[in-house]
């Protein structure tokens, strides 16, 4: 394997060449090696450039589920670790990886967390478990370990807990999911502490988008932002791909890494978009030795950002999650995704959390509940306020319940799940843009 660390900076040209040479040595190696390549790519012709990309067939989640061991391009002797997707969208894939993988996406996080400014002798307060099978966990502290800085392991913890380890450790940096970071501040407030003396100087956020499509921070960056006085770092990660999109520190857009991954922005029938333009984001693995993926749906809409990066680094650049494809909704002739839903209920005082929960009309179009966790269970003026800001902001009207946040918490981690799950989809198999429980 050989990476390429100092890429970003060399002219567009060069970047172009090398990404198309290892994107011609991956469909190679997967026609040579992986049974599912070999039959689905058999007649299609060379791939030497991103161009060509256009030209073969997508992967799609679906079939990687269905025939895990036909994706498989390594001797089974070479796995070094497994590791597995939430299962979110169907039954979990899990994912082989040899030890080059591993350094691949030690490698992958090294460069975020160097962008970030992260170097030997500081400390980062890793608020991701890396049990269960998460790679997320295994990336962020390899990648700690490779930059030099000192990994503070705390994983899943109650929200004490970590303010606890915050007030001892004093970390300069941090890595948690937006919602944590929230529910912190929410603590650190009821108990009276000051939580910008103990916060760090730069947080990694992971999961749940903290910009908009202006790339701005969005109502749930800027409240963490207000609460914590933090530097706030977005990332966009995939199981499958065993890697990860990162934020420089100008903060517009999320930087690919052209010698680990190559993306694309398509339409509904695979073609590539122009930059700007919102579309599903397709994923070509690069470098990868156990479970190579070419042209790989992601089932998430994003756009690529146009222009040049003011921190003068090429390569793509992709903008926030705007949704996934799958859950979009379309409620009484407007069509929504959760995120912008959720983006409204952050920005609401008295919020303190909420799920969404998605079901099937009797006529087959979509309904929506939004269970809202606050302190003002009873208030139905407060409901109503609830309402009239989701109209505003997502030019929808959902029926909305009121409960406690214990009552909430317990939804969104509802079967022990390693992260919370704020939409949840019990539409009819066909209807609208769903899929099966």
């Amino acid at each position: 394997m050989i990476f390429h660390p100092d890429i970003y900076e060399r002219p567009a040209g060069e970047i172009a060449r090398i990404r198309d040479r290892l994107l011609a040595e991956t469909v190679d190696r997967a026609i040579a090696r992986s049974p599912y390549y070999r039959e689905t790519l058999a007649s299609t012709g060379p791939v030497r450039t991103a161009a060509d990309l256009a030209l073969l067939p997508t992967t799609s989640k679906e079939a990687l589920q269905a025939r895990p061991d036909d994706f498989l391009a390594v001797p089974a002797r070479e796995v070094a670790e497994l590791v597995s997707t939430t299962g979110t969208t169907g039954s979990p894939v899990f994912i082989p990886m040899t030890r080059n993988d591993v350094e691949r996406l030690s490698e992958n996080e090294r460069r975020g967390f160097s962008w970030m400014g992260a170097a030997p002798g500081m400390r980062f307060h890793l608020a991701a478990t890396m049990d269960n099978l998460f790679v997320a966990g295994l990336a962020y502290h390899e990648g700690i370990r490779k930059v030099g800085a000192t990994a503070i392991r705390v994983g899943v913890q109650p929200a004490q807990r970590h303010l606890d380890l915050l007030r001892a450790l004093r970390p300069e940096g941090m890595v948690a999911v937006p919602s944590m970071m929230a529910a912190l501040a929410r603590l650190a407030r009821d108990s009276g502490i000051d939580l910008r003396a103990v916060a760090p100087r730069k947080a990694l956020l992971i999961g749940d988008a903290i910009r908009g499509a202006d790339l701005a921070s969005n109502a749930l960056g800027r409240l963490i932002e207000d609460a914590w006085g933090s530097e706030l770092f977005s990332t966009y990660g995939l199981t499958e791909a065993g890697a990860a999109f990162h934020e420089c520190p100008a903060h517009r857009g999320l930087h690919s890494h052209p010698d680990i991954l190559l993306a694309e922005v398509v339409d509904e029938a695979g073609r590539p978009l122009p930059p700007g333009d919102a579309g599903e984001l397709l994923i070509t693995t690069l470098q990868v030795e156990a479970m190579p993926l070419i042209r790989y749906r992601t089932g998430d809409i994003t756009f690529a950002v146009p222009g040049d990066c003011p921190c003068g680094r090429g390569g793509m650049r992709i903008g926030p999650i705007l949704g996934r494809k799958a859950h979009r909704l379309k409620i009484k002739g407007t069509t929504v995704y959760p995120k912008t839903i959720e983006d409204a209920l952050v920005a609401i005082e008295g919020v303190e959390n909420f799920v969404l929960v998605a079901d099937t009309e009797p006529d087959g179009t979509d309904r929506l509940l939004v269970r809202v966790g606050t302190h003002r269970a009873g208030d139905s003026a407060f409901r109503d306020a609830v309402g009239e800001a989701l109209l505003a902001k997502a030019r929808v009207t959902p029926a909305i319940v009121l409960d406690s946040p214990a009552a909430v918490d317990a939804l969104l981690y509802e079967g022990g799940r390693r992260k919370p799950r704020t939409f949840v989809d019990h539409r009819s198999p066909g209807s609208g843009d769903g899929f099966p429980r």
